[in-house]
């Protein structure tokens, strides 16, 4: 059987996206074939996210941003910011499985100075760690999430529509109720 494939995806494919693909590939690249890609992809890795990932021993600074040109197949898509999550499909072509995890966008306020900023990029890398060893050793967990979170979205899709549907009856009863008033009496 061969290497199921995963695509990481953000908006910038510079900084969580990247990180998260090298954490992949280092602690399972025998099992994945890892790919990351952006919505709007810049045009380098930021530093502090090369940097942080090089303090813990993973090489990504031969990395480089890509856009998604939607030309494969993917088992998995994980998408790592609350940009992407919006702007991207909600039924994505080609994908078997949709995680999101949102990581908070080590590169806010640009302009603090850059020891600050590669400790908020230790702290997102230390999340994305946390959560890919996670994913990696407790899988049929993160299934059963996707499984809760998509049943309690038809359940609420259900209760919108049976509300609808009720207010549409109210409506036509009331309006039925109006006519029957003005109805000019016969003698």
């Amino acid at each position: 059987m061969g290497k199921q494939k995963v695509l990481i995806l953000c908006t910038q494919n510079s900084a969580r996206s990247q990180m998260a693909e090298g954490f992949l590939r280092h602690l399972a690249g025998d099992r994945f074939e890892v790919y990351s890609a952006g919505i709007d992809p810049t045009d380098e890795i930021h530093p502090c996210a090369v940097e942080a990932t090089s303090e813990v021993g993973i090489d990504i600074s031969e990395q480089y941003p890509k856009g998604y040109l939607g030309k494969m197949d993917f088992n998995y898509l994980i998408i790592v910011c609350a940009r992407a999550e919006k702007r991207c499909p909600k039924t994505f072509p080609g994908v078997g499985t949709r995680f999101t995890r949102v990581f908070e966008d080590p590169r806010r306020d640009e302009e603090i100075p850059y020891d600050s900023m590669l400790e908020r990029f230790r702290k997102v890398r230390d999340e994305i760690e946390l959560k890919i060893r996670d994913w990696l050793e407790h899988p049929e967990q993160e299934l059963k999430k996707l499984r809760e979170e998509r049943e309690r979205r038809e359940r609420l899709a259900a209760s919108r529509w049976d509300a609808n549907e009720h207010a549409q009856r109210l409506a036509e009863l009331t309006q039925d109720g109006q006519e029957r008033h003005h109805l000019p009496v016969l003698a």
